[in-house]
């Protein structure tokens, strides 16, 4: 961990307890608000991830409050391709705690990194009828991810497995640039009303990054505020804007411009394929398919059969 986000107060070291019955293993990563530890549970004989406060954050209401909505809509859900929370619980002194399954996969964004030229084709398809059955599954819960990318998708034994809802919320007003600036939904990017098709654009971009190994639009070097994105090993989602930013279109170029075909990006992409992931990037988000139409499109290009066991 650099310098300056030690600054921001320490982390606990391995063998320190942080909560009743979690022994931290290790500090995975710390982000804008929150320390994400490795941890074991006494109980359940098992590792665990667990995700708190940050210290310097610990009087700061919002982050309190992202924290336990977190908790709070995973612990009601229950989902093959949703990662699974235990519990939520409190520090000794009395800092929320959230427990998650650990996942024994590794980030889509890692494997992508594997490749020259982008994931084999039926391979990408099965992972986005997984994202789509569990985007869907969030959207009748009432609840948008919107922050679909492949540093949060899980490849776990033959099973993509969505993950980091601390962003997630409700349909309606968004705050401009809350999201990972190259993954940003043009509505997102502008402040505008996110709705489901703002998660179709989070499974497109993450279908066009694994076929091609890119993303449409590029992140800039981080200057004008903007955070670039970034993955981690453990996969644990990198930092994201979450505070309002003026709409600017020389930094969110999505905002303004049309997303490249996917076909300009690899060669001999099955036309269905090509069609398909260009309409998850449309500008509007009335042009987008539904979620619904994402999937049976997916199974039909692949001639997948949705019920096949991997």
């Amino acid at each position: 961990m650099d310098e300056q986000r030690l600054e921001r107060g320490p982390v606990l070291e391995a063998g320190e307890l942080l909560a009743p019955g979690y022994e931290v293993i290790a500090h995975l990563r710390r982000g804008k608000r929150l320390d994400v530890y490795d941890v074991w549970s006494t109980e359940r004989v098992c590792r665990c991830v667990a995700k708190t406060i940050t210290p310097d954050r610990l009087g700061e209401d919002k982050a309190r409050r992202k924290l336990i909505g977190e908790a709070e809509l995973l612990l009601r859900l229950a989902h093959p391709s949703i990662v699974r929370a235990y519990e939520l619980v409190e520090s000794d002194a009395g800092v929320p705690v959230l427990i998650l399954e650990t996942l024994t996969g590794r980030t889509v964004s890692h494997i992508i990194d594997e490749f020259d030229e982008g994931m084999n084709v039926r391979d990408v398809m099965w992972l986005g009828i997984h994202l789509c059955s569990a985007v869907s599954y969030l959207h009748k819960h009432g609840c948008l991810h919107l922050d679909v990318k492949p540093d949060n998708v899980i490849s776990e034994g033959g099973r993509a497995r969505l993950i980091d809802l601390s962003i997630s919320g409700r349909a309606g007003p968004s705050s401009a640039g809350a999201g990972t600036y190259d993954y940003l939904a043009p509505e997102q990017a502008r402040g505008e009303e996110v709705s489901a098709a703002t998660d179709v654009w989070g499974i497109g971009i993450t279908l066009y990054e694994a076929l091609t190994g890119t993303v449409p639009f590029e992140p800039d070097d981080g200057e004008d505020g903007v955070l670039d994105s970034g993955s981690t090993d453990d996969g644990v989602s990198s930092d994201y804007t979450d505070a309002s930013n003026e709409y600017d279109p020389d930094v969110y170029p999505q905002a303004t411009e049309r997303a490249p075909s996917v076909a300009t990006r690899r060669d001999g992409l099955p036309p269905a394929v090509v069609e398909l992931v260009d309409a998850c990037l449309a500008p509007a988000q009335r042009d987008r398919p539904t979620v619904e139409e994402v999937a049976e499109a997916l199974a039909r290009a692949s001639g997948i059969d949705v019920r096949e066991t991997v």
